[in-house]
């Protein structure tokens, strides 16, 4: 041990802080001889009331003075009543909060953690603890020891406790030995670890950088990196050169790895030469199936038919509604509905303001006029909702209207079960992806019509995939687009400048102290969050009768820096839900009543990345929070925290 390094033993009190991600902790820990310090460092998940065995060494932080810097840190259970009671009162165990824990300590005193271990029945002595909390305290009891075990385990590797607690979550009693075989498995099943940290493990574990194992495994991630980028395929040479800078390995280690996987059928590789495009297998086999499916559906040929029998029935159809609503169509709107009355699968596009969904009921109330059974999806839970306001009918996720069961990871309509409609109209089809398009077109039976509602200048799918922007640039679907502006007659400068932006013109910026468009320039990033605040919760609430809670959305660009996602929603939460305590996730407090986003797709709760819902509590004792998602109550555990952030400030791709 170096001169300045020591060993010191105490209580741990209080945790101060803890990042989720990095492990690192400032904690408050009483030493034997009754003095206070603080501890700082990264270390695995360690809970209120252990005692702890430390080595480390004295150092002066600038700002917070003296303090303990841990090297290595060894736990001990709780020995005193007060550790014990503090200990089981922190959260730790599911079905024991701070009144429980107290109750348990008063009766079964230095006891209590024998009990846990060995006699979990004798809790039933304890008024409020019935049989079925006695088995989820022991459940929980059993599973946090396991959790500590792969949490010392992976200590060395230096993973955090929030990814040891996802790791057993995942892999459960077998989590050590999956991760000794094959550490690059946590990349591919595990949320929010990547290649780099089960490459680091993989590294400290001993496997050779040029282990074939190792470059297959890098050259999958790098692929999936290009999908998450929403890429179907990369080219040839580019998997060459890119794996090889990232992995440190020689080229003809790379084609060996490329052979291998093309072999164990993993990746397709299309062309020679400067031609090759390669693919993840599932990938390419998505692209083919949507290609042929297309093009058996544009052959079908029903379209030809039905315009020579019904055009001249449906253009007085339409004047009849058109009267009736007191609305004018132009020429183009009508051929819009005309083409979805008439062609086996078609496109409607347009920007904002276009018409869109004007059209989109006047094709609904026609179609049930002819007693046609209409479904109306869109990719995510915010779409389908926009559109069931917009049209006064009932649509659905892409996902529910599929019926995908997550369990068994598969969507159960297809072709051998598929959607009972008669027309099927998807709308913000530009968020389709390649994989949702493969499982859509799969799922719709032989004589049902297709019906593609979308602006393509919006921003593509966040999946693989431009499956709007080609489909219409093949030629191969008929498409109609709008480009007449009719939102507020015209009126809306948001929507004037947007067609401006699109068209690569400079949009009109100057302030009327009018209208529904403003743009203030600011250079001062402190000085400009300290707008955003004003204007989100003085400004616009008393120009416009906004709620600043309900009303308003703030987009901003990133998610780092003074001006980004992270800080204006930890400014905007001290001022919109200003109550104290809550939860503490990492740097994030999460509290009833907070607005927060979901951030992947998880089938399973039959919630989608985007998803806006409010927390509406947080229940320490039982370790859940419960959030409404539009009066649908979803409950996410602890763990499950690293999926939902904060939402009173989102990126813009997020909106």
């Amino acid at each position: 041990m170096e001169e300045n390094e020591k060993n010191i033993r105490g209580t741990l009190e209080r945790i101060v802080f803890k990042n989720p991600d990095s492990g690192y902790m400032v904690g408050r820990l009483r030493l034997e001889n009754n003095e206070q310090v603080t501890i700082v460092g990264n270390v695995f998940e360690l809970q209120c009331g252990e005692e702890l065995e430390i080595e480390g060494s004295w150092i002066i932080n600038k700002t917070y003075g003296k303090q303990f810097e841990i090297k290595k840190v060894k736990t001990h259970a709780p020995a005193t009543i007060i550790g014990i009671e503090n200990y089981l009162g922190s959260g730790l165990i599911k079905g024991i909060g701070p009144v429980m824990a107290k109750k348990i300590v008063e009766h079964f005193a230095e006891k209590t953690l024998d009990i846990l271990d060995d006699d979990p029945r004798a809790l039933s002595a304890i008024e409020g603890i019935g049989q079925k909390r006695i088995k989820q305290i022991t459940e929980s009891w059993q599973k946090h020891k396991k959790i500590r075990e792969v949490m010392i385990f992976l200590q060395s590797y230096g993973i955090s406790s929030t990814y040891a607690a996802k790791i057993y979550n995942t892999y459960g009693e077998n989590a050590v030995s999956v991760i000794k075989i094959n550490p690059y498995r946590l990349a591919e099943d595990i949320f929010g670890i990547g290649f780099k940290t089960a490459d680091d493990i993989a590294l400290k574990a001993g496997v050779p950088e040029d282990s074939i194992f190792r470059i297959k495994a890098g050259i999958i991630y790098l692929l999936h990196r290009a999908e998450d980028n929403g890429h179907c395929f990369l080219p040839g040479e580019e998997v060459l050169t890119v794996s090889s800078d990232f992995l440190g390995a020689d080229l003809s280690i790379i084609n060996k790895a490329i052979g291998e996987l093309q072999e164990e059928e993993k990746i397709i590789s299309i062309g020679d030469g400067e031609d090759m495009k390669i693919y993840l297998r599932s990938l390419y086999q998505c692209e083919n199936y949507v290609s042929k499916k297309i093009l058996e559906l544009t052959g079908a040929g029903t379209g030809k038919d039905r315009r020579g029998n019904k055009e001249s029935a449906y253009i007085r159809l339409i004047g009849e509604l058109a009267d009736a609503n007191d609305i004018l169509l132009d020429r183009t709107q009508v051929d819009a509905i005309k083409m979805a009355l008439t062609e086996k699968i078609m496109i409607i596009t347009g920007s904002p303001g276009t018409g869109k969904s004007t059209i989109l009921n006047f094709i609904i109330k026609i179609l049930e006029k002819e007693k046609k059974k209409v479904r109306m999806a869109a990719p995510t839970g915010r779409a389908s909702k926009r559109m069931t306001e917009t049209t006064g009918r009932e649509s659905k996720t892409i996902h529910r209207l599929l019926n995908f069961n997550p369990k068994l990871n598969k969507f159960l309509k297809n072709e051998k079960n598929p959607v009972d409609a008669d027309v099927l109209i998807i709308d913000e089809a530009s968020m389709l992806d390649i994989r949702l398009m493969r499982n859509l077109l799969s799922a719709i039976r032989s004589d049902t019509r297709l019906v593609f509602v979308g602006d393509i200048d919006q921003l593509p799918s966040v999946g693989p995939g431009y499956v709007l922007g080609d489909l219409i640039r093949s030629g191969t679907v008929p498409v109609c687009e709008l480009k007449k502006i009719y939102r507020q007659e015209g009126q809306s400068q948001i929507i004037r400048n947007a067609h401006k932006v699109r068209d690569g013109e400079f949009p009109y910026i100057k302030n009327t102290g009018s209208g529904d468009f403003f743009f203030i320039e600011k250079n001062d990033p402190e000085g400009t969050v300290n707008l955003i605040l004003h204007l989100l919760t003085n400004k616009i609430p008393s120009s416009f009768g906004m709620d600043p809670f309900n009303d308003v959305q703030v987009l901003v660009p990133t998610n780092k820096g003074v001006c980004g996602v992270i800080n204006l929603n930890s400014r905007i939460q001290k001022i919109l839900n200003p109550a104290s305590g809550g939860l503490l996730h990492g740097n994030r407090w999460f509290k009833t009543g907070d607005r927060v986003i979901q951030l992947k797709n998880n089938y399973d709760k039959e919630v989608y990345n985007g998803d806006i819902g409010i927390i509406k509590n947080i229940n320490i004792e039982l370790k859940e929070i419960r959030i409404d998602y539009d009066g649908r109550m979803v409950e996410y555990s602890f763990y499950e925290l690293d999926e939902i952030n904060h939402s009173y400030a989102i990126s813009i791709h997020k909106s």
